[in-house]
């Protein structure tokens, strides 16, 4: 199990085009991948459960993964959570 932290640096936080690139990008591992933030999960993968989690602007989401590229998969969407930006 792989996890590591990013912040949503976007002054609107993760809207639906960029959260659609997050499920996209999370599509390409085999690995299960969850999102945390204040406590709730949803799985990486699904465009609805990650809207419903609020990432707004200077929230800490956990990523963790589990399976044959775990490392890739958080060091990937950890990246691309923290480049997005308005």
């Amino acid at each position: 199990m792989a996890r590591t932290t990013a912040t949503v640096v976007s002054l609107r936080g993760l809207s639906v085009r960029p959260a659609s690139r997050i499920v996209q990008e999370a599509k390409a591992y085999t690995s299960d991948i969850t999102f945390v933030v204040d406590g709730r999960e949803a799985s990486a993968k699904s465009l609805f459960h990650l809207q419903r989690l609020e990432m707004e602007h200077g929230k800490e989401i956990l990523i963790v993964a589990d399976g044959d590229d775990e490392q890739d998969a958080v060091e990937a969407l950890a990246q691309l959570i923290e480049s997005v930006v308005p």
